[in-house]
This record gives structure tokens, C-alpha cells and sequence, in this order.
């Protein structure tokens, strides 16, 4: 049976190559991506990649996570290379790999991607890439703030005849603003990239990285003698020649948590490696098509259970067809997924695209597959206990976007979506502050989001978003936990000179439940941040205040958010 339907993803590959149309001009091309360049990154005078991603509506991005639409399901990308922790569930990301300064595009895709990138993609795909090293450059920077915050970081690349080399490094200390809430971070980066010819690139990315911090706990059920320490290193070669691209990574990581009060001492092991192959058939300027395969072996060891091993096989292809007569862009693809452990399946991916000078509208369907972590089924924690019994989940996701450019000034955008959810993994807790991650059953996720763009004058740019999210368990008809109804994010940047700079940040999240009953909830906040920013020559000075109001307000996982927090730093670009 799963030989049937991997082999049905590349028939359908073989059909796209006898679909091309006569065409006679140039037609325009709509994506369904929405991009954020290095120019627009730049004017955000931004510190973490949730500065950058918080913008973008329906996208929520934490320091070490994300989602799209409510699901963590988002798979994230540098170069080909995976950013996903493999110890964490989905949406763990490790953002403290991916510098900045160095990206040159940023493509977000919502609720779709499954059917080029494969499983645990059913919130959508986010591509990050840093472009091709081209000159000698880099950066030092340094902060201090309140509660002995202190970073510091170095990046620096050069070009050697055809070969490019590019090194980073990292270090981060917190004490935290609560009791067992601090944390220490290292982390070291290279990358080789080798250019022998127009057709041919070959890139070579390391990355290493060691996190040791509290676990504070709930505050009805604190854990102050709980400790986390992970270490991750990722390893990735992304070679192209001509049509032809093939990525091969690894991507390890260790787990250890200890609570001396309760005698815990667990950790978890897991080893990913993945080889993909992608061959892109480009017919005419109007005609596109796609054809790849993927392997994925997946190793896990650890103190509370036996070794495990798992292997994905999956198969796809993809076609996307423009038309001179009529600004519309077609596009679909099928993906055949063979999993050792999980069920087999066949996800399909179908979108449509009308494209006018100043506005587009888009309707897209897919499915996808998440498949539980290792870390779902058998990290222990203080506060988690496994589940090894965990089945694959399935996302049914439709989507219809509307942007629109009135003017040089004002641009807008409305994305409404369903997502209808199978054996729906969620984390669920008992009275007690003790849970574990579950399948649910069917649950969907329905909502709408709106982008706004506004530039009243040259020297102030505001732009905001806007989230409606009803996330509920379809048999009991009650909310999912941690997925508040409403979510707005507005931004106001002034740059009164060249030299200055000034950002006030608005964040609201409303009221949402914290267990599956419904009978326990967190308050809606509003809190607001401000940040700071001057530049002279090679240098810049700059400051960042959150929570400037001092609010107190729990996170929508009922962990307690942090009080006024301050950092002053200095950069130095070279």
C-alpha cells in the first residue's frame, strides 16, 4: 500500500510534464509567500527574529517557538538547513542560530508547504535565506539590562576567490525575574560555501549551541528545583547544479532534566538525518514543474525508555502554470509519505491565484501530517509526564487571502482560513499542574487575520495586525487550551534623521482557557514596548523597555509574564 502511494505522487509528477500549454506573452505571476526582505528587515532596526515575525498576521513567534494560525506545527529553514529543535515538539525553534544581519529574504507560508517540505507543516513553512557571501563584513554587538542581562555576539564573513567563509558566535546569561527563571546560553556557527561555476553552489553550514536554565512552574504549582539543559548541533550541506538540488543534514540534540526535590534525572537523545533531492523543470516562463524525494531516519535514546529508530520515505511533485490571456496562476502538487512507524499517506496541495497591478486574491487547500516528537511521547519533566501511545495527527487546512496596494502609502491584507484537525495532539494538564500531550480527536481551527501598511510620512511607517482565532474540540464543542480569540500587534516606527530612530510596540492578547474544561483561564493584557536607536559612523547606541507600564499578566500557558524589563547596548559593524 505505501509503495501505491508514493508511487501515485510521482505519477502525477510524470503528468505535469506533458501540461504545456502554447503561451504568447508575459503574464504576471502571483505567490502566495509572503516576503520580507533585507531592505524592509533593515528599517525595522530589529534585535530577534520575533521582532521581525510578530509583524506578520496570523504568526506568533516566542523566543524559542512559533505558530501560524494557533498551530505549532511550522517548519523553519536557513539555506535548506532545519531550525526545528529536534527535542522540542513543532513549533520549538532554535532563532538563536540565525543572524539577522545576514538575512536576505524572509518568505512565510501559512497553513501550506507540506507537499515540498513534507510532515509537521500543518501551520505552514517559513524560509529564511542569508544569500550568497560576497564581501568581508560583520558585526559586534553587546547589551546589558535589568536582572543581569548580558549578551554578546560576533559574526563575521569573507570571500576568498570562489569560496566564501562566514563564523558567529554567541553568549547569553539571565538571572531571570523570577525564582528559578534563569538561564545561560552558548552558541557557535560556520559556514562554507563553494561557487566553481554559474551552474553549480555547494554550501556547508555547522551550528552548535548549549542552553542551561530554570524551570519556574506555574505559579499554583512551582517547580523551583527544576533544570533544563539542551544542547543542539546542526549540521547541513546544500548542493545545486543547473535544475538539481539536494540537501543532506543532521540534526541532533540532547535533553537533560533533573529536579532534586522529586529525584527526577531524565534525558532524551534524538538523532534526525534527512537527504532531499529536488529537480525543477522550468518549460517556458509560464510553466513550471517540480519533482523530489526525501528520506528521513529519526533515532531516540534515553534514561526512561529503549532506543527507538524511525524512517520516512515520501515522494512529490509540483506544477505551477501561468497564463498570458488571464493574470491567474495555478499551481498543485501531491506528496506520498511513507512513515515505519505511523500511518502512510497521501497529502495534495491545490492553489489558485489572481493577480491585478494593485491587488491579488488567492484560494489554496492542503493537507499534511504531524507526526508526535519524541519529545511528545517520552520526555519527563517536573511538570510533563510521556505518552508513548501517541498517533499521527492530520490537518484538512483552506485558505482565501485578499491584498490589496491603495496606495504608495497604504497596503492591506485579509487572509480568512479553516483548518479541520484528526487526532488533534494537544497538551493537557490535570488539577494538579501535572499533563502530558494527547490526541484530542477532530478539533478546527477557523479564523481570519488583517495586515495594515501605512506610511503617513516619510519619517513614520505604522503597521499593525490582527488575529481572530476560534480553536475548539469539535465533539465537546469547548475551547482548545492556550489559543486566545483575539490577538492585534501594532507597530509605530519615527525616524525623525537618518541617525535616530524610535519604536512603540502595542501587544494585546485576549482572555484564553488554560485547562480542557473551560473552568480555568488566563486575563486578557495589553502591554507596551518601546526601543531606541541612534547611529554614528561604524557604531549605533540602543536601548529596548518592555512592559513599560510594569502590567502583571500571565502568558497564555498561565506562566507568568515578565515586569518591566530593560536592555541598553552597543553595536559595532564592520
Amino acid at each position: 500500500m505505501a509503495d501505491k502511494q508514493i508511487f501515485t505522487a510521482i505519477a502525477l509528477g510524470i503528468w505535469c510534464l506533458f501540461l504545456n500549454f502554447p503561451t504568447t506573452s508575459t503574464a504576471s505571476k502571483g505567490s502566495d509567500a509572503i516576503t520580507i526582505t533585507a531592505k524592509e528587515i533593515e528599517a525595522m532596526n530589529v534585535n530577534t527574529m520575533a521582532d521581525i515575525l510578530n509583524r506578520i498576521p496570523g504568526v506568533r513567534c516566542g523566543d524559542t517557538s512559533v505558530s501560524i494560525h494557533g498551530s505549532s506545527k511550522v517548519k523553519v529553514y536557513v539555506n535548506g538547513k532545519p531550525l526545528n529543535d529536534p527535542t522540542a515538539t513543532h513549533g520549538g525553534v532554535r532563532w538563536d542560530m540565525v543572524d539577522i544581519d545576514h538575512i536576505e529574504k524572509i518568505e512565510v507560508f501559512k497553513g501550506k508547504g507540506g507537499v515540498s517540505h513534507g510532515s509537521d507543516a500543518a501551520g505552514g513553512v517559513i524560509l529564511i535565506s542569508t544569500g550568497k557571501i560576497t564581501k568581508f563584513k560583520g558585526s559586534v554587538k553587546t547589551h546589558v539590562g535589568r536582572n543581569d542581562v548580558f549578551n554578546a555576539k560576533t559574526n563575521a564573513t569573507m570571500l576568498l576567490g570562489k569560496m566564501g567563509l562566514g563564523l558567529s558566535g554567541e553568549y547569553n546569561t539571565d538571572d531571570g525575574y523570577k525564582l528559578n527563571n534563569d538561564k545561560e546560553t552558548h552558541r557557535l556557527g560556520g559556514r562554507l560555501e563553494y561557487s566553481p561555476g554559474d551552474a553549480a553552489d555547494f554550501i556547508l553550514t555547522a551550528d552548535y549551541m548549549n542552553d542551561e536554565r530554570g524551570l519556574s512552574g506555574l505559579p499554583d504549582f512551582p517547580t523551583p528545583f527544576s533544570r533544563k539543559e539542551t544542547d543542539i548541533s546542526i549540521f547541513s550541506l546544500l548542493s545545486s547544479f543547473n535544475a538539481v538540488t539536494a540537501k543532506t543534514y543532521l540534526n541532533q540534540g540532547k535533553k537533560h532534566n533533573t529536579d532534586i526535590s522529586k529525584g527526577l534525572d531524565k534525558s532524551i537523545k534524538v538523532k534526525k538525518w534527512g537527504q532531499d533531492i529536488k529537480y525543477n523543470w522550468k518549460f517556458n516562463k509560464n510553466n513550471g514543474f517540480n519533482l523530489g524525494a526525501a528520506w528521513e531516519l529519526n533515532t531516540a535514546s534515553g534514561t526512561a525508555f529503549s532506543s527507538k529508530e524511525e524512517n520516512s520515505l515520501s515522494a512529490f511533485s509540483t506544477w505551477s502554470r501561468s497564463f498570458d490571456s488571464l493574470p491567474i496562476t495555478l499551481s498543485m502538487g501531491l506528496r506520498g509519505n511513507y512513515n515505519s512507524d505511523f500511518e502512510n499517506a497521501v497529502n495534495p496541495e491545490l492553489k489558485i491565484i489572481y493577480k491585478k497591478n494593485s491587488w491579488q486574491i488567492s484560494a489554496s487547500y492542503n493537507r499534511a501530517n504531524n507526526t508526535p516528537s519524541f519529545y511528545h511521547r517520552y520526555n519527563e519533566t517536573s511538570s510533563t509526564i510521556p505518552n508513548p501511545d501517541l498517533t499521527m495527527e492530520t490537518s484538512n487546512n483552506y485558505e482565501l487571502g485578499l491584498s490589496m496596494t491603495h496606495s504608495d502609502a497604504l497596503s492591506t491584507h485579509v487572509t480568512l482560513f479553516y483548518n479541520r484537525l484528526k487526532d488533534k495532539i494537544t497538551y493537557v494538564r490535570n488539577d494538579y499542574g501535572i499533563g502530558q500531550y494527547q490526541n484530542l480527536g477532530e478539533a478546527t481551527y477557523k479564523g481570519g487575520d488583517l495586515g495594515i501598511n501605512y506610511r503617513p510620512l516619510e519619517q513614520l511607517a505604522i503597521n499593525g495586525s490582527y488575529t481572530y482565532l476560534e480553536a475548539k474540540n469539535e465533539k465537546t464543542g469547548l475551547w482548545l487550551t492556550a489559543k486566545p480569540a483575539h490577538r492585534a500587534n501594532v507597530d509605530f516606527n519615527f525616524t525623525p534623521t537618518p541617525k535616530l530612530f524610535f519604536n512603540l510596540n502595542l501587544l494585546y492578547t485576549s482572555k484564553n482557557y488554560t485547562n480542557k474544561s473551560n473552568t480555568r483561564s488566563v486575563s486578557q493584557y495589553l502591554i507596551a514596548n518601546a526601543r531606541a536607536e541612534y547611529f554614528f559612523q561604524k557604531f549605533s547606541v540602543f536601548s529596548e523597555i518592555e512592559n513599560i507600564a510594569d502590567t502583571t499578566y500571565y502568558f497564555v500557558d498561565g506562566l507568568l509574564a515578565p515586569p518591566l524589563l530593560w536592555i541598553v547596548g552597543l553595536e559595532y559593524k564592520f
